[in-house]
């Protein structure tokens, strides 16, 4: 046993380092794509009328090239890829490794970086299971062993989109492999520390978001922390209820109107562009910013309103991209909204403001994802923010707890099962044209 933890912490450090490598390579192509649309919406903003022409057309175009090459080549690939990596895990998917490494990361740097509201993380996590999948057919000499080194692969993937080790961790053994198994463990850490060091020897040492804390709340302000969540906890449910159902009604278009949808969403992401460039794509600057406390209180209503809604047409189209980083801007924002409430009904609460917004990223990734472990130590590692794990805790317990109570499925098992059903549907039709 000790032999072969031993040997797995190797192939371990070996899928940490290639996963990393890929999660950066997509981490630095996204952040050049974004920096180009921002610049492009700038110059045609200060032009004439066919200047802003131009924008929807090329963006309108980009969109409808994503979802086409993923419609056709590589299916698997779109969304947000971690419901299908939980299908491979438990046996009802497969992992075409090469199709999705290459549609996902190619996809999602023109969908994402023409203004899609989606996040790299969802791609990074399977791009990361994907890479593992390549050499782990090489590496494992069983599939058991084969789904370990992809656990792995996927947290390794995750760690270094976030510079979050331990929330990588926790989100192999939360949301993948619901155990404690110490070889998993073992693996999963060496993996997604290698993951992380690769990052940061790349990308610099500091936190994602960059927030100073130097006043935080007493014990007098955890029964508002409590109303924080139960808000956060009704607003998650709608998100799930709200994302499925989009995804539902676009399932029924066939690729032609999908590709007219496209272009159409393309061009309403350029015109959005002109207007509120900061709404669109990951929305990483949008998150510091409301986080920094630049972001008033009526601006958190309308980027809240188009966020949500980006996200769920962004995701509907079937492009790669993930909903770690939109849901964690909406929870920013809400997390904000909420404390300017609470700041008017009991004005001595005058801690840093910005805790607002941490609390509310951690709890609407709780009711979302249903990962209230992975959303603390995610929020903790991504801001700093550690004087603050109590509160993180009861925001994520509290707003965890509503969707439970409401029978609501956790958003990745509830994508999965659609997707499993649509096979089983797409599957069963050309025996019953037979039988008719």
């Amino acid at each position: 046993m000790m032999l072969k933890r031993r040997i797995l912490s190797l192939k371990g450090l070996w899928i940490g380092l290639t996963a990393g490598l890929v999660a950066v390579g997509f981490r630095l192509s996204l952040e050049f794509a974004e920096k180009y649309r921002n610049l492009f919406l700038e110059y045609s903003r200060s032009h004439g009328l066919i200047d802003m022409v131009l924008p929807a057309i090329l963006l309108g175009m980009s969109v409808v090239i994503v979802v086409f090459v993923t419609s056709k080549f590589a299916p698997d690939a779109g969304g947000s890829g971690i419901p299908h990596l939980k299908g491979y895990l438990e046996g009802s998917n497969s992992l075409r490794a090469w199709r999705i490494l290459f549609v996902k990361f190619v996809g999602g740097v023109i969908g994402i970086g023409s203004g899609l509201a989606l996040g790299r993380e969802g791609p990074t996590v399977q791009m990361g299971a994907a890479t593992a999948k390549i050499f782990g057919d090489f590496l494992a000499p069983n599939r058991v062993e084969r789904k370990i080194l992809i656990s792995a692969g996927a947290g390794a993937g995750l760690a270094a989109a976030f510079n979050a080790p331990l929330a990588g961790v926790f989100f192999i053994l939360e949301e993948l492999q619901h155990s404690l198994n110490q070889i998993v463990l073992v693996t999963a850490f060496v993996a997604c520390v290698t993951a992380d060091i690769v990052c940061r020897f790349i990308m610099g040492h500091l936190p994602v978001f960059h927030i100073k804390l130097t006043s935080f709340p007493g014990i007098d302000m955890f029964p508002f922390f409590l109303l924080l969540g139960l808000f956060l906890g009704f607003l998650g449910l709608f998100f799930n209820k709200s994302l499925l159902g989009s995804c539902d009604y676009f399932r029924h278009f066939t690729l032609m109107k999908k590709i007219q949808l496209a272009f159409g969403i393309g061009v309403g992401l350029a015109m959005i562009g002109l207007i509120l460039p900061e709404s669109l794509g990951t929305g990483t600057h949008l998150t510091e910013n409301v986080l920094g406390n630049k972001v008033v209180f009526y601006q958190l209503i309308i980027y809240f309103l188009v966020r949500f809604v980006l996200t769920m047409i962004s995701y509907s189209t079937g492009a790669p991209g993930g909903i770690f980083a939109p849901l964690l801007l909406l929870g920013a924002l809400a997390g904000s909204f909420f404390g300017y409430i609470i700041l008017f009904i009991y004005p001595i609460a005058t801690f840093d403001f910005s805790v607002w917004g941490v609390l509310g990223m951690a709890g609407y990734f709780s009711a979302i994802v249903r990962a209230p472990i992975t959303g603390t130590i995610l929020i903790l590692e991504m801001t700093g923010a550690y004087d603050l794990l109590l509160p993180l805790m009861i925001v994520s317990i509290t707003s965890y707890s509503i969707p439970e109570y409401f029978k609501d499925k956790p958003i990745y098992e509830a994508l999965l099962q659609r997707d499993l059903l649509r096979k089983k549907i797409n599957h069963e039709k050309p025996m019953m044209n037979i039988s008719l």
